[in-house]
């Protein structure tokens, strides 16, 4: 190539930092005083290349990789900037730069406020302007960091874009508000969770109804391109991009600040910090998904074993049924070639050590669905009839042990609240005792480690005790979250995976009074979310069985095995 064919390349870069200098570093302004000198030294096939918004220590930037491209393709003859900060501000690649790459290619190297130009000979002060360019940067982002601490610390968010399923507030930018479609794909995705299916299969149901990709979404509304966007693509949905959306607060209506942090200034490389040190701020937006479908989706996961090849449909049963004398879950078992109505559950405990260890405790999964549905039918139906008795019902039952154990923990709260006054006061009073002389060094800082060690203690166990008072003062009214739930769903047909999480906290399976006998009646304990156990209370509260609720028309179930099992 000869060298009237290749090209003079005029670069221009600005970054956010950039900004603050006005318009001298405006992209504009590089390109006309570039163009310009250009002109002036007779350069030809000329060629304006530029980055904006790309910080100088990060050389990952589109042009520039294009421009290096060309560079070691042999087509630039000459690379023409501003200054060098333009270049970069990292001192040690642009030193290489200036120092290696650009006469290992023959490209002479200009820039032009810092009097520059290779092809005199080197600059012996360009060193030292990279590096002023370096602190410059170290400085700008000490600053830059500083400024969204502050922020964080405020509760306003700090990240530049909106997680999906939100967009920003027209009124107020620092403020997000749903995005109408978006969340509704946000909602399916915790519903689906909720169902007992895990990321890989949420991302291929996703993928198979064609549902628009979050980087491809946020394209198509903004225009603007993030690293990981493929148009070719729009509709394929991974794992980890589910994994995210079910682990953001953002979507509960609160903002989490200060999860993570950078390298350094120089590297980007993002770095998860231990959760004790996140900034946690409640309802600063609306949230898209209530708590209690966060709480039912988060236990799922817990809960979740991915399933074998031949068991695609998820277990919507995991971690809810368990063995009442070992404790341990009861496993389903569900083999592709079994009649579906052979699906059955046996203790894990069994399966694993045998006989000598638990009994199967064997039960099939139609037959324990329809328990739960004519029980929850039941329980259901009492709270929609008569709320009145219903919550006298729950708030006795519970208050007894509640009220117990929050008047236990109050005395203990105020033990260990009074002992740290005490401590407080004693560490003065020992320090001026040893001050004055009146005990020895030794003796001090014996009694002080001691005193030390115990107030330690004391103030680790009394935010437990608190936040333990709370979930006990809570739980007093959880009664009328489910009596809104029963409200919600009165056609009661079938126990779907939705239902299923929504009203059930814990399933107890007992063994048969007869091992191997189909008619032998057997054990089963429902423990409701928000109220608990109601099998103990029927006859006090003369709650009405299913039989009385339902008439013949209400789909009931008579099987004379199951009738005997229950």
């Amino acid at each position: 190539m000869a060298n009237n064919e290749k090209y003079t390349i005029l670069y221009g870069r600005l970054s956010q930092e950039d900004d603050r200098d006005g318009e001298s570093n405006s992209i504009q302004n590089q390109r006309l005083i570039l163009t310009k000198y250009a002109e002036e030294k007779g350069f030809q096939n000329i060629r304006f290349l530029y980055d904006d918004g790309f910080s100088g220590t990060n050389f990952n930037r589109p042009s520039w990789n294009e421009i290096m491209s060309l560079i070691e393709s042999g087509q630039v003859e000459t690379l023409i900037v501003k200054d060098m900060s333009r270049l970069g501000r990292d001192y040690l690649q642009t030193g290489f730069l200036m120092e290696h790459t650009f006469p290992n290619n023959d490209v002479r190297f200009i820039a032009i406020n810092d009097a520059v130009d290779t092809l005199y000979g080197d600059n012996d002060f360009a060193p030292f302007r990279n590096l002023f360019n370096d602190f410059y940067a170290k400085d700008c982002s000490k600053k830059i960091r500083s400024v969204k601490k502050a922020q964080a610390e405020r509760g306003e968010r700090v990240a530049t874009r909106p997680p999906y399923g939100y967009i920003k507030d027209e009124n107020n930018p620092k403020k997000i508000v749903p995005d109408i479609e978006a969340a509704e794909v946000v909602k399916r995705i915790f519903k689906l969770c909720s169902e007992g299916r895990g990321p890989s299969q949420i991302a291929r149901y996703l993928t198979e109804e064609q549902v628009v990709n979050p980087s491809n979404h946020y394209f198509n509304q903004t225009g603007v391109a993030l690293t990981n966007l493929d148009t070719s693509i729009p509709y394929r949905w991974s794992p980890t991009s589910i994994g995210k959306i079910l682990d953001d607060e953002t979507y509960l209506g609160h903002t989490v600040n200060m999860k993570s942090s950078t390298v350094s200034y120089k590297n980007s490389k993002k770095i998860l910090r231990p959760e004790s040190e996140w900034l946690r701020f409640e309802n600063t937006h609306e949230g898209i998904i209530h708590q209690e479908i966060w709480d039912i989706a988060h236990e799922v996961r817990e809960h979740k074993k991915r399933p074998r090849k031949n068991m695609e449909a998820p277990n919507p049963y995991s971690g809810l049924i368990f063995c009442v004398d070992c404790t341990k879950p009861l496993v389903l078992h569900r083999a592709h070639t079994m009649d579906e109505s052979k699906n059955n559950f046996a203790c894990s405990t069994y399966k694993k050590f045998g006989k000598e260890s638990c009994s199967a405790h064997y039960i099939r999964e139609s037959q324990l669905a329809t328990v739960i549905l004519d029980d929850l039918k039941r329980v259901s139906h009492f709270a929609r009839q008569d709320e009145v008795l219903f919550v006298e019902c729950i708030n006795r039952k519970n208050t007894v042990e509640i009220r117990r154990e929050i008047t236990g923990l109050q005395k203990e709260l105020d033990v260990m609240r009074k002992r740290d006054l005490e401590l407080t006061t004693l560490f003065k009073r020992l320090y001026e005792d040893n001050v004055l002389g009146r005990i020895p060094d030794e003796h001090y800082r014996t009694l002080s480690n001691e005193y030390t060690d115990e107030q330690k203690t004391l103030r680790e166990n009394i935010p437990k005790a608190e936040s333990r008072m709370e979930e006990l003062k809570s739980s007093l009214a959880n009664v009328d979250r489910f009596i809104e739930k029963a409200k919600k769903y009165t056609n009661l047909t079938e126990l779907t995976p939705e239902l299923l999480r929504m009203f059930i906290a814990k399933v107890e399976v007992g063994e048969k009074a007869v091992k191997y006998s189909r008619t032998a009646p057997q054990d089963i304990w429902i423990y409701y979310r928000d109220i608990g156990m109601l099998n103990d209370v029927k006859d006090e509260f003369d709650i009405p069985y299913v039989a009385d609720v339902y008439e013949p028309n209400d789909e009931m179930v008579a099987d004379d095995e199951l009738l005997t099992a229950i």
